[in-house]
């Protein structure tokens, strides 16, 4: 295995002078060794300067401190990331307290593999954010105690399987990626005060690049905010960044904040839709459930105090989503627009009608039929080929369960699958996504998740399995990921949250569970073939 790269740690901080010498205290102490890493601190405009809190810790540490005029967190880091030398970049809040292996885990989970001559895995580690132990977290306010409840209930979600990170969850507090992969997204947004985190995200899932959790590289999360009035405004203004974050990434539905209201209590909906049409009792109403929350909470009640503080975040959240539309119309043509996007996602259409899509494929199987069975298969319209070709006639019946899907009936999709599974003995979950133009020969014996990706231009045989399953380096549950043009041949059977390379072809029998860069060939050994020895008489 190659050396790991030298890590470069990225801290911006802000008016943090004490707690800034505790986590360069930290850093001092690491496993790692210092000859291995840096550390960048971006001193983003604080009132009182850090050169005196830095001083100690510069024989102890290699370290560059930078002072710039106060320009947000996310212009903070991406300067720290173009003054770093290392190959990979490590984020680090400020508030954090860190385990004397960080760096060592972090580094540990971008080596590359025993078999692979590449660099660093393109891959991003999200550290777990933890809360600090029952005696400290229980005098912390409720409003910090519901950001790290809901933390805790992502990590435990993810390492049960339950749960597959997307890119609207990235965050930039504990997170490790190779320097890079950074700049080739573009750093992190320089105009957003707040969100700059989930926009990269966004550009992180579409560019294909796996997010996990690591447990291992686990930070202790230390806020020091106080204020529950100025929680609350940032809550606003997190509704206003997500609002801009979602018109600059219209195909990225699950990063639109509107998704929240499928998501949310029934009873706490006509409270949001309420503060969404007359936005000036937002204020009052949080101020008010908050309140009450925190009496709950010194009842001894946690577990309902912490639903009145996502209420109450909820109530601003939203009051800043129709602030940044600027009108109830707008507020609700923006409702709109997420409907007709979130439905075209989940359809697998992308944009595509039900008989976009079948027509896609259509013109997909006549491709390749022209290419390998010659003229005549390739002229036999969309009806014929329903009827003559059980590898098409699998996909309508998948296209009509997929539009079961996007219009809300997932007792008809559900059912569609079971029958689906009764003709053809092919087991494909409603959930999984099948871009327009793809092929699916014979049609039988297909084993799909529902977290599976196909992209058009690719070509499944049949016995093909894309089943979930953890990723080998990073642990991460889900299901492959194929990139256009993939091709998959009899038999093979790719597990677990892998990205397969356009322009791959996977060969018959090959058992993938490793991400495929693009245009590879995937191969299984070589069957033994010897004499066979005669029977005695």
């Amino acid at each position: 295995m190659a050396d790991p790269a030298f890590v470069s740690v990225v801290v911006a901080t802000y008016n943090r002078g004490e707690r800034l010498a505790d986590i360069l205290g930290d850093l001092s102490r690491q496993t790692l060794g210092r000859h291995r890493f840096e550390v960048v601190l971006l001193d983003d405009g604080s009132k009182a300067p850090v050169d005196d809190v830095v001083a100690p810790f510069r024989d102890r540490l290699d370290l560059t401190l930078h002072r710039q005029t106060n320009q947000g967190v996310g212009a903070a880091r991406t300067r720290g990331a173009e003054l770093a030398k290392g190959d990979l970049l490590v984020f680090l809040d400020d508030d954090m307290r860190l385990p004397d292996t960080l760096l060592e885990s972090h580094r540990a989970a971008h080596a590359p593999r025993e078999d692979s001559e590449r660099g660093l895995e393109r891959r991003v580690i999200l550290g777990r954010l933890r809360g600090a132990e029952d005696a400290e977290r229980k005098a912390m306010p409720l409003f910090e105690r519901f950001h790290l409840a809901a933390l805790d209930q992502l990590s435990a979600d993810v390492a049960s399987g339950a749960h597959v990170l997307d890119g609207s969850e990235f965050y930039t507090g504990n997170v490790s990626m190779p320097r890079a992969l950074f700049f080739e997204l573009g750093g992190f947004d320089r105009t957003l005060t707040r969100g700059e985190d989930t926009d990269f995200g966004v550009r992180l899932h579409k560019a294909g690049v796996p997010i996990a959790l690591s447990e291992e590289a686990y930070t202790v999360n230390l806020s020091d905010h106080a204020s529950a009035g100025k929680w609350l405004e940032r809550s606003s203004t997190d509704g206003r960044c997500a609002s801009q974050i979602a018109k600059k990434h219209p195909d990225a539905p699950y990063a639109n904040p509107w998704r929240y209201m499928g998501q949310l209590n029934p009873i706490s909906r006509p409270i949001l839709a309420s503060v969404v049409a007359i936005p000036g009792v937002a204020r009052p109403l949080a101020r008010g459930v908050y309140g009450a929350a925190n009496a709950v909470d010194g009842l001894g009640l946690e577990g309902f105090a912490l639903r009145g503080a996502t209420l109450a975040y909820g109530i601003q959240y939203f009051a800043g989503v129709r602030g940044e539309a600027g009108s109830l119309g707008s507020a609700m043509r923006d409702f709109r627009a997420f409907r007709r996007a979130y439905a075209e996602a989940t359809s697998g259409a992308s944009g595509a009608s039900l008989a976009e899509a079948i027509r896609a494929d259509h013109a997909a199987l006549a491709r390749t039929q022209e290419r390998y069975g010659g003229k005549e298969g390739a002229e036999r319209g969309i009806a014929a080929d329903a009827v003559t070709n059980i590898g098409f006639q699998l996909l309508v019946g998948y296209r009509l369960m997929r539009a079961f899907v996007a219009g809300g009936h997932g007792v008809a999709a559900k059912f569609t699958s079971r029958l689906l599974r009764h003709l053809y003995g092919s087991d494909i979950h409603w959930d999984a996504v099948f871009e327009p133009g793809i092929v699916v020969v014979h049609g039988f014996g297909l084993a799909i998740n529902g977290d599976t990706y196909v992209s058009a231009g690719s070509i499944l045989f049949q016995h093909v399995t894309l089943g979930r399953g953890l990723h080998p380096e990073t642990r991460a549950a889900g299901s492959p990921r194929l990139e256009p043009n993939v091709h998959v041949g009899v038999g093979a059977t790719l597990v677990g949250p892998i990205v397969v390379g356009r322009n791959t072809k996977i060969m018959p029998g090959c058992v993938v569970t490793r991400d495929v860069p693009p245009d590879s060939v995937v191969a299984a050994p070589e069957p033994e073939l010897r004499t066979r020895g005669k029977r005695p008489g």
